[in-house]
């Protein structure tokens, strides 16, 4: 199975300037764990996870402030074992799914899960 068959899409995304107290609006309203951040050119930035969100009651900071700038990208033909193995390596629930310098997925640790239920 590959990444691009369990992969979320279309993705929501923020901006690095973009106020804490927004993205958590945004979080919450389209009911996701983590948007991929990116930068005014559209390079990515970073992630923000609820457990970012969590780990800070400042809402008039900019999520660039509290964002995890490590990110860890797959391809959509890769193999969904190996995504998990980059998850478990790194010990990440979301991995942003990239072609061609842009973002056209996210993948979280339950979409890899749901596959050995389904």
């Amino acid at each position: 199975m590959r990444v691009e068959e369990i992969m979320s899409t279309p993705v929501v995304v923020t901006r690095e300037d973009t106020l804490v107290k927004h993205a958590r609006d945004l979080i919450t309203r389209k009911d996701v764990n983590a948007v991929p951040v990116l930068r005014e050119d559209g390079e990515i930035a970073g992630i923000i996870s609820v457990s970012d969100l969590a780990a800070t009651h400042f809402d008039d900071k900019k999520v660039n402030d509290i964002m995890t700038k490590m990110v860890h990208v797959v391809l959509r033909n890769n193999r969904v074992v190996d995504a998990a193995a980059v998850m478990v390596k790194h010990n990440v629930h979301h991995l942003v799914v990239m072609e061609e310098g842009k973002v056209i997925g996210i993948v979280s640790s339950l979409d890899i899960l749901k596959t050995m239920v389904d």
